[in-house]
């Protein structure tokens, strides 16, 4: 008896039909699984990675991490950092709630808390200074995440995340503060007196970071761009963050 392929006795619409319905089904598969990622997975992957980073990072206690310069001297190197965050749960009490109606204060406590900062719950002191030396609110903060990712890459005991040089130095040179919010207040105000309160990143980048200027790249100047940016979608997003 003649052996027939169920193929060549449908209509031929039948199976393009059959065949069009299982493509369907397929991509309606990969796109539901794609969704159950997004939404169960993906945060706990990617924190994984992050948290994975940051230890094989902390490995490397005697890199030089920092090579920028700041304002007050400009043809200095970076010496070692000390690499590991200084945040203490014990430095914390007391600071953990913002009772505002400035946005930009829980939009500056969120943007650090993700990145892990020990300057998140000084977010309003970030603000305050900023406002009250008429300085781009998000620009100090943005700065840090290039140096220092944002206060967990600094000289030990210093509470310094901005590469600064010039007022209260230790061996290497590195200026210390008694602590963050004494950091943010002294250092805001000696940007807005140093470089104006109307210069972008891309216009700082040559006397804060020289070597970054000269290679045409603006590595140091997109960088503090970017988290200029992230920013602006925090204070933006709020309700959905």
């Amino acid at each position: 008896m003649p052996q027939f392929d169920i193929l060549d006795i449908m209509p031929k619409d039948t199976a393009l039909t059959s065949n069009s319905v299982l493509n369907i089904l397929k991509i309606s598969f990969a796109f539901v699984l794609l969704i159950l990622y997004t939404i169960f997975l993906s945060p706990h992957v990617e924190s994984l990675l992050t948290d994975s980073i940051s230890t094989v990072m902390q490995g490397y206690s005697d890199e030089e991490l920092n090579k920028l310069s700041p304002i007050f001297d400009i043809h200095v190197y970076a010496g070692e950092y000390a690499l590991g965050s200084s945040f203490n749960q014990s430095t914390m009490t007391g600071r953990t709630k913002f009772l505002t109606l400035d946005s930009r204060i829980l939009a500056m406590n969120k943007f650090l808390s993700d990145y892990q900062s020990p300057m998140a719950n000084y977010a309003d002191i970030f603000i305050i200074e900023a406002d009250r030396h008429g300085l781009d609110w998000r620009l100090i903060a943005s700065i840090s995440g290039v140096e220092s990712a944002f206060g967990n890459l600094i000289p030990r005991g210093t509470h310094n995340g901005w590469g600064w040089r010039g007022r209260n130095g230790n061996a290497d040179g590195w200026s210390i503060f008694e602590s963050w919010e004494e950091a943010i207040t002294h250092i805001t105000e000696r940007m807005a007196l140093g470089y104006g309160t109307d210069l972008t990143p891309y216009d700082i980048e040559s006397v804060y970071c020289p070597p970054c200027g000269e290679t045409g790249l603006h590595l140091w100047a997109n960088g503090v761009n970017r988290f200029m940016n992230e920013l602006d979608y925090y204070v933006n997003n709020l309700d959905n963050l």
